[in-house]
């Protein structure tokens, strides 16, 4: 993140209940410009909106997660392409988690998982999460695995990485 004159664009992906958020709003505190869940098709109009604007913080976080639709994660790939050859600083973080911790965070907090609708267990829900997430995982240039994290561990690991 070397270059101030250029757009900075964080994508936060990753399995829901991992820390998307938590990593988010620690960009907040960072200056980051943050919105979450965009659809990717709405990326490129919003890395444009702040190339022509006069704010001097050019950096951007958007979260991304299963709440979009799949037909979202097979174009991003080529629209994070698309934003580099236009001279935007991308960066993909996968926030992964093992399944065990998953289940106990859902437990510990009762929401319920975005994918978990009558009869799907929570379980299969992740299972079903992991499989739509796997191509982001295979192109993200950081995944942070947060089975062992708290949440002051987590903000200081983004701080650390993209203050």
């Amino acid at each position: 993140m070397n270059d101030p004159d250029a757009v900075h664009l964080i994508v936060l992906t990753g399995m829901s209940g991992g820390g998307k958020t938590v990593a988010l709003r620690a960009l907040e505190d960072l200056e980051f410009y943050c919105v979450d869940n965009l659809p990717s098709t709405l990326l490129p109009q919003l890395v444009d909106a702040t190339m022509r604007s006069s704010i001097e913080r050019r950096r951007i976080a958007v979260g991304v997660d299963v709440r979009n639709r799949s037909e979202d994660f097979r174009h991003m790939p080529l629209v994070l392409s698309e934003l580099a050859g236009k001279g935007v600083q991308v960066h993909l973080v996968f926030i992964d988690c093992n399944d065990a911790v998953l289940i106990k965070r859902y437990s510990e907090t009762r929401r319920r998982h975005p994918l978990a609708q009558r009869g799907v267990s929570l379980a299969d829900a992740i299972v079903e999460e992991r499989r739509l997430l796997r191509p982001l995982m295979a192109i993200a240039e950081k995944v942070i695995d947060s089975s062992d994290l708290n949440v002051h561990q987590l903000r200081r690991l983004i701080a650390t990485g993209y203050a």
